[in-house]
């Protein structure tokens, strides 16, 4: 695959495998406002905004602060930290960007905080990424273009946007990078992902430089 300027990734289901911990928060969180967890729901609801998922279940408008102070609450908690795992690439990836120099940021719809954490104690230099763009850091979040875009502002890039690329796990993420004229790369672990024109495919991380 041919080498960039800027390496933006997706976190959750991209660089960790959050799906349990994310579970927990779901979980804790819907059910603190009385609406019954299904968690065949995770990944699906991993991949889209909060209020969107928060819609779809029909959650009372009422309750919605209440809730997203308990998303941050559940994302702080040790358990979620825990819950979440490096995938077999994960660390074998970051070290190549780091030896390799590579400008490297997180586009993500978690918490700019909760990322770095888990990071730390996955053993992961959160520096590695010198810009990590998160739900507190925009107002619309993927598919909308907002995100990406933020976060060339942040590393005031203004290069060719298609010495960009941008890895996620999700058609939100594929829609977000199209939208922002950066190249758009699906990583899909499990063989399934139909072929599109709009973007190339991997199976794992370290599938960008072979």
């Amino acid at each position: 695959m041919k080498k960039y300027d800027l390496y933006l990734f997706d976190f959750d289901g991209t660089l960790l495998d959050t799906l349990p911990s994310l579970d927990y928060v779901f979980k804790t969180s819907y059910e603190s406002i009385g609406v019954r967890w299904d968690s065949s729901l995770t990944e699906e609801f991993s991949r889209i905004p909060l209020n969107v998922g928060y819609e779809k279940l029909g959650a009372s408008k009422q309750h919605w602060e209440v809730f997203c102070k308990t998303i941050d609450e559940s994302l702080d908690h040790q358990k979620t930290i825990e819950l979440s795992k490096c995938y077999p690439e994960t660390k074998k990836f970051v070290q190549y960007l780091k030896d390799h120099n590579l400008k490297a940021g997180i586009v993500t719809s978690n918490n700019k905080k909760h990322v770095i954490e888990v990071l730390k104690v996955l053993d992961i230099d959160p520096n590695v990424f010198e810009v990590i763009i998160g739900n507190k850091e925009c107002q619309r979040f993927k598919p909308y273009p907002d995100p990406i875009l933020i976060g060339l502002e942040a590393f005031n890039y203004k290069g060719d946007k298609r010495k960009v690329v941008y890895v996620g796990d999700g058609n939100n993420d594929m829609l977000s990078a199209i939208s922002a004229g950066v190249d758009a790369v699906l990583i899909d672990r499990e063989n399934n992902a139909p072929f599109n024109k709009d973007y190339k495919i991997i199976h794992k991380l370290t599938d960008l430089f072979e």
